[in-house]
């Protein structure tokens, strides 16, 4: 406390000086901006600055541990580096970005941070308070860094790799997302062409009188498949399929045992998209947060039990702990990775043992991640540049073959028209 004090006093009188000299400190991140100094001074005023008073003004609207978007947790997570480096004490950063958030939702997790650490307790176990925002990987790493006096550093580490995790992240939704966009567009121009287009040459057709033997069959064929495909049972079934596959899928990965696991295997496994983007996303989600941990100064077996928690894939995580138990034995990385080749590309495996004998696993482990991370990107990026142009060919052939399939009958017409025209005319 003393100390705290004592730096609370040379940031008060910092804020002084700057005052005097006409300057002023000012921390942003990410378009949120604050002057430091005007914030240290408000701060250090009890009577406005108590911090009942300032929870007491923050609408929290939500239970202790809802969710906060992760970009606004990674500008709290950044604002508060600024403070600390700039020599404010830890609580009182927290009390200063309780009232600086813009969203309510924020202010509400900085107020709860605050409040939990001003009774006594460490920051990681305030964060524990908030397990959808921050995962049991970064709770151990400030735990860690709060006993090695490094809290900074690994705030820093810790905010990079979550704005890392959480952008390719949005990059392979995206990339799943843009192709089911795409489909989405097509079957509905496919359905307004069924429904309005095609039922207009119908009525063209009986109107003129075009007898049945002489609609060619595939026109038959185009007419009758749109008038099925209008038809309340069809429709019925498309809405049943389109919502309760997706329902369906959540459910049993909920409540029947080793279906994710089942499902997350296959997905390794698919052609193309699983190998090129489903395996390597997981290999750097893995590797990456072997890295920071062991970066971080945690043992190995805290490390790998921690990345096996981490790992979005199950059929990883298994990996993992099998290489856990491997360590535990002291029988090294290498068996467990080389068993499963088929999840673990071999060169990985190749990678991780040299870092394992060289003792720079932790930096081997950030550069396969970074490679892979890179070309996941590359192959999202391809996916998408060749997935526009092949359903824009695929929505054209449909609709030249509806327009030859509807025009010809009345081609067939017009034939017939000028035959008899001349016919007459000969006679």
């Amino acid at each position: 406390m003393a100390m705290k004090a004592e730096k609370g006093g040379r940031a008060s009188r910092a804020a002084a000086g700057a005052k005097k000299s006409g300057t002023s400190r000012r921390v942003s991140a990410r378009g949120a901006t604050f002057d430091l100094d005007e914030a240290v001074a408000a701060e250090t005023a009890p009577a406005s600055r108590s911090f009942t008073a300032t929870l007491a003004n923050v609408n929290i609207g939500r239970a202790v541990g809802g969710r906060v978007r992760d970009q606004y947790v990674n500008d709290f997570l950044r604002q508060l580096i600024m403070l600390l480096e700039a020599g404010t004490p830890l609580l009182r950063s927290l009390n200063i970005l309780s009232t600086r958030g813009e969203k309510a939702s924020v202010r509400a997790l900085v107020a709860d941070i605050a409040q939990y650490v001003e009774n006594g307790n460490a920051l990681w176990q305030a964060f524990e308070r908030w397990p959808r925002n921050f995962l049991p990987v970064e709770i151990n790493l400030i735990k860690a860094a709060e006993a090695s006096g490094t809290l900074n550093v690994v705030l820093k580490r810790l905010v990079i790799y979550r704005e890392r995790r959480s952008m390719l992240a949005k990059r392979i939704k995206g990339a799943m997302w843009y192709p089911a966009i795409l489909v989405i567009t097509c079957v509905a121009v496919l359905f307004l062409l069924a429904k309005v287009v095609v039922p207009e040459f119908r009525d063209l057709f009986s109107r003129l009188d075009i007898s049945p033997d002489k609609i060619p069959p595939y026109t038959t064929f185009v007419m009758n498949t749109a008038e099925v495909m209008t038809s309340l049972p069809a429709i019925i079934i498309i809405l049943a399929v389109l919502i309760g596959v997706p329902v369906a899928y959540v459910l049993a990965v909920r409540l029947v045992p080793g279906f994710r696991y089942m499902m997350d295997h296959i997905k390794l496994r698919l052609p193309r998209v699983g190998k090129a983007i489903t395996k390597k996303s997981a290999v750097v989600d893995m590797t990456r947060s072997m890295a920071l941990l062991l970066r971080s100064g945690l043992s190995m077996m805290v490390t790998l039990d921690l990345v096996r928690a981490n790992v979005r894939n199950t059929a990883v995580a298994a990996v993992v702990q099998q290489v856990r138990d491997s360590v535990e034995r002291g029988e090294g990385i290498e068996e467990p990775l080389r068993r499963a080749s088929g999840i673990i590309p071999p060169v990985v495996t190749d990678m991780l043992v040299t870092g394992e004998d060289s003792g720079q696993l932790d930096q081997i482990a950030e550069h396969i991640a970074d490679t892979y991370e890179e070309e996941v990107n590359i192959t999202i990026g391809t996916i998408g540049e060749l997935i526009q142009p092949i359903l824009t060919i695929f929505l054209g052939v449909v609709v030249l073959v509806l327009f030859v399939s509807l025009f010809m009958p009345m081609l067939a017409v017009i034939n017939d028209l000028i035959n008899q025209a001349s016919g007459a005319g000969g006679d």
